[in-house]
């Protein structure tokens, strides 16, 4: 009769929970969050300095836009995620628009974008899509067929517009919804060709800035604060287990 011989392997013991290293962790996350913030609170900074108008406004090159059919309009500008007590708060945007045959009247306006796809529903016009700093990359996409039925000026569906020769310029405050851009001859004509520059102001750009700067301040502190204690309580406890053994 043979005897099977049971090996029992003694259990370890649970490693304690070092808390220097966790503090290392979390404190270097702070800081990397901490220079984030700071980063991005500079960085606005500069902007804010160097790339507004003496209205405020950070505003686009000048780009000319053109087409041989009786109107230019903009893709629709969806803003939304904003309460009504904020909208008008946050921010405004500028249309500045010049066209660039003599003496003839250019209306600009902008209006809901289920609005201007009405009025435009049978005009020949273009659309522009992906407008960037770069004019050889915008796309122009032609459609309707045929004239306008009443001129711009004549409808109601305008937000902002304005009509006229030389430089005209109008500025919306920021409103959630669909939003398009117009451009036209007043008088109904086709080829417009406009020189338009686009521009924004942010109405509280300086509290944001502070805001950064205030939670990138924090963080650093109290990341570092961590980083210093953990590099600290695991200095002690190498120490320790040193003179131990």
């Amino acid at each position: 009769m043979s005897t099977t011989n049971t090996i029992t392997v003694p259990a370890q013991p649970a490693r304690p929970l070092d808390r220097g290293r966790l503090r290392l962790v979390f404190g270097s996350l702070g800081v990397l969050a901490a220079l984030a913030f700071l980063a991005g609170g500079g960085a606005l900074t500069w902007a804010l300095q160097t790339h507004r108008d003496s209205s405020g406004y950070f505003t686009t090159h000048t780009h000319r836009y053109q087409t041989s059919s009786y109107a230019l309009s903009t893709e629709s500008l969806d803003v939304g995620g904003m309460t009504g007590a904020l909208e008008d708060r946050l921010g405004r945007l500028r249309i500045t628009a010049t066209s660039t045959i003599t003496a003839k009247p250019l209306f600009i306006g902008i209006a809901h974008t289920e609005d201007v796809d009405r009025y435009l529903a049978r005009v020949e016009h273009d659309e522009l899509r992906d407008i960037e700093s770069d004019p050889s990359s915008i796309d122009y996409r032609r459609l309707g067929t045929g004239a306008p039925a009443a001129l711009p000026t004549t409808r109601n569906i305008w937000r902002a517009h304005a009509t006229g020769t030389g430089t005209q310029t109008i500025t919306w405050p920021v409103k959630k919804g669909h939003w398009s851009a117009v451009a036209m001859n007043a008088d109904g004509s086709p080829k417009v060709s406009v020189d338009a520059q686009l521009a924004a102001r942010v109405s509280y750009a300086w509290w944001i800035v502070t805001g950064l700067l205030v939670i990138g301040g924090l963080l650093l502190a109290g990341g570092g604060a961590l980083v210093y204690s953990g590099t600290r309580r695991r200095s002690t406890a190498t120490a320790r287990a040193s003179v131990a053994n």
